[in-house]
């Protein structure tokens, strides 16, 4: 079977497209390896990163779409603010992952993490590079 090189261009394009506006396809973050004292407080992440020129900056980025459904950790709509931390407690990060204990519908706890994607250290400050 013969594939027609501009069907596999358009397929690439809309496939790669697709995976830019979906943060379930995101790619893996790479900050962690880039920046370093990286915390969170509520939804915002905050690092020291390097730059270009080697120096350090102190930047913070809102994490988007993420919720606590039933006791688990889920990336949702990222065009919303998220909404773990209004029902999550023990909040931390650990490299590129969001660890919690939050609430289940009959009250009860569980511990639960996410990996964070598509979060980069550009240039000293981070940036959803997967994500609109």
């Amino acid at each position: 079977m013969k594939l027609n090189l501009l069907s596999v261009i358009g397929f690439l394009a809309t496939s790669t497209f697709v995976g830019m506006n979906n943060p379930a396809n995101a790619a893996p973050s790479s900050y962690q390896n880039s920046c370093r004292n990286i915390s969170i407080s509520g939804d915002v992440l905050s690092a020291d990163c390097y730059r270009v020129d080697h120096s350090l900056n102190n930047t913070s980025i809102e994490l988007r779409g993420i919720e606590n459904i039933n006791g688990t950790l889920r990336e949702t709509d990222f065009s919303k603010s998220s909404s773990y931390q209004l029902t999550c407690s023990n909040i931390h990060i650990h490299g590129n992952i969001l660890k919690a204990i939050c609430s289940k519908r009959d009250a009860s706890l569980t511990r639960t993490s996410i990996a964070l994607d598509g979060i980069e250290n550009i240039n000293g400050v981070l940036k959803y590079t997967s994500n609109p």
